[in-house]
């Protein structure tokens, strides 16, 4: 992409809000001056996750994730810095120059399947909504109880029994089938003669990324006699199916809202909620919840509710799901429905207060395993006993945090009726390689170590970063070199180049010209750090900072001068280094006499 002009790429930073930005991936709280939430970037727990809306930046204080506007969104989305410019730019409606050939062609690919996927969705419900050929497929929806607000809300749609209904529209409009084949759309006939439609005589779920995009397609037969009930898109490069949650899009203001998300198996479960007012649902789409799919749901609830069928594959269903919200840290709880019933014949037979208080009393977790256990081992003998306790025992292991681990393991030895210690042993044999996986994790997402020490310079980076005046003053007489600490000198190395360029020095540009991660995670810490940067605790005068950086300086400089005088003898340059000694302590004296003391608890000298 040609280069996009700083002032531009400024214009476009200030047009979007970054608190807005990020809630649209993780549910933030505001606390004080900043948001907060779980860091989506490692397996967040408790609230690490930062976002300051006046410095527009965030930083993960637990991981050491850290950034701008553009830096999140390349993170979360797996994109270029150009394309996080793009997007955002795009948004506000502000011109930007065209894209490199191979940057452009990159992203074209990834449009031309979006653009499939939509007008597939587009397609296919016009055909449901308003084109005859729909009827029986509506006919159908109708009888399920779905009115046609849901299925135009969710964009329901019905394939044709045509093997080349989309192939004809999609031609239409330019695009190829080859492209149709990689969004999964289309599948090319065995004797290489051409391309013939993925999806006939079918129900249409559109299925999108909790971005909104439209990904995929879940597709039910409507001929009874067809052999795959359900047929669902293949991956492709835009589609997931292991972080893909149906219906997150819609629900997550809802879940975010509540604090809470109701978790279904299946499409019409999920349709049926909604249409009643139980909007903070998603839809596992009949598989077993994923990690990927928990974490993905981590950002924006707190707490889950399982709600399946009422028999053993809705309950074994549950089973499956469970472990991996149980992982991902949420408070994960499950509602037992009466035998023969799915959540979508449940609310049509009971209606949204008749589930409601199904949810307020859903089985802790704890709760629900040992009563399945219990139908699966026979618990008064030894050996029932002793396989239900190793089943727990494993998924008590996979809970992250010690304490919950040990309230777990108390609890579960009294319902199993097992002595504690047992239980206990077998619980750290289960959870000794996780917890060393998740230190190595851990470990892995740590921000690089580095000496935060001398605090002078911390300090002052952090005064000039706030303010450029305040860094045209202090770049007048102090050099980037004088920097002791090797971090604090690059940074200031950017903020030196910039302000020789009058360009601004807030830390949201300097993360825009950094090119190493590492160093715009220091740059977000910095900018967040309270203290010296608070506008509540006075400040220490500007020009103490400076005679402490020019004294430390002199202190450099004779000491070096010192080690020349011992290995310089007797010879001609003796003479000269000792007046050029005499003349560095007295300016170091006098340069003590004349400043004020240095910043508070720093102490001098700085070494």
């Amino acid at each position: 992409m040609p280069r996009i002009p700083e002032e531009t790429i400024e214009q476009v930073r200030q047009s979007a809000d970054i608190v807005e930005v990020v809630s649209d991936h993780v549910a933030l709280t505001k606390r004080g001056k900043n948001h907060i939430g779980l860091c989506p970037f490692h397996d967040d727990r408790r609230p690490s996750f930062n976002v300051s809306q006046d410095k527009q930046i965030y930083k993960c204080f637990a991981c050491g994730a850290g950034g701008n506007i553009f830096t999140f969104l390349m993170e979360m989305e797996r994109i270029s810095f150009t394309e996080a410019v793009r997007k955002l730019a795009s948004q506000a409606s502000i011109p930007l120059p065209e894209a490199r050939q191979e940057d452009q062609q990159q992203q074209e690919a990834f449009d031309a399947l979006y653009g499939a996927n939509d007008l597939a969705r587009k397609y296919y419900n016009h055909l449901l909504m308003v084109d005859k050929a729909g009827s029986e497929a509506r006919t159908y929806l109708l009888s399920r109880g779905l009115s046609e607000k849901t299925m135009d809300t969710f964009s329901l749609g019905y394939a044709p029994n045509a093997r080349d209904g989309l192939l004809k529209v999609a031609g239409r409009r330019g695009i190829p089938p080859e492209t149709l084949e990689q969004a999964g759309l289309a599948l090319p006939h065995r004797d290489g003669t051409g391309h013939y439609d993925r999806f006939r005589n079918r129900i249409m779920f559109p299925i999108r990324a909790h971005t909104g995009r439209t990904v995929a397609f879940g597709a039910r037969a409507l001929d009874p006699r067809e052999q795959a009930k359900y047929l669902n898109s293949p991956e492709t490069p835009v589609y997931r199916k292991s972080a893909t949650l149906y219906g997150l899009w819609k629900a997550r203001d809802a879940i975010r809202t509540r604090g809470a998300a109701i978790v279904v198996e299946g499409y019409t479960d999920l349709l049926a909620l909604a249409q009643r007012g139980i909007e903070n649902t998603v839809a596992s789409a009949g598989t077993a919840l994923t990690s990927d799919q928990a974490r993905l749901l981590r950002r924006y609830a707190q707490r889950a509710v399982l709600v399946f069928d009422g028999d053993a594959a809705g309950t074994a269903a549950a089973v499956r799901g469970i472990g991996a919200l149980f992982e991902a840290g949420l408070d994960t709880r499950v509602v037992t429905l009466p035998e023969g019933h799915d959540p979508d014949s449940y609310i049509r037979e009971h209606g949204p207060d008749g589930l409601h208080n199904l949810l307020e009393g859903a089985a802790p977790v704890l709760d629900f395993m040992v009563a399945w256990l219990a139908t699966q081992e026979d618990l008064s003998t030894s050996d029932g006993k002793s396989r239900a306790t190793e089943s727990l025992a494993e998924f008590i292991s996979r809970a992250g945090d010690s304490a919950r681990r040990r309230f777990l393991t108390q609890e579960a030895a009294q319902k199993l009726g097992i002595d504690e210690a047992t239980l206990i042993q077998v619980v750290q044999r289960f959870s000794r390689p996780a917890r060393q996986r998740q230190e190595e994790a851990s470990t892995a997402q740590r921000a690089p170590a580095f000496d935060p020490r001398p605090r002078l310079e911390r300090e002052l980076l952090i005064r000039i970063m706030a303010d450029d005046d305040t860094a045209d003053a202090v770049l007048k007489q102090i050099r980037v070199e004088d920097f002791s600490n090797g971090v604090y000198r690059r940074i200031a190395a950017l903020i030196a180049q910039r302000r020789q360029k009058k360009q601004g020095a807030a830390v949201a540009l300097l993360i825009n010209q950094c090119e190493d991660p590492d160093l715009a995670q220091v740059l977000s810490a910095l900018s967040l750090e309270t203290g010296i940067a608070d506008p509540d605790r006075p400040q220490p005068p500007l020009q103490d900072y400076i005679n402490a950086f020019a004294l430390k300086n002199l202190d450099a400089r004779i000491n070096a001068l010192e080690a020349q005088l011992r290995s310089a003898g007797d010879g001609p340059d003796l003479k000269a280094l000792m007046e050029k000694h005499r003349e560095l302590t007295e300016g170091r004296k006098a340069l003590i006499e004349k400043a004020s003391s240095p910043p508070a608890g720093e102490g001098a000298p700085v070494a």
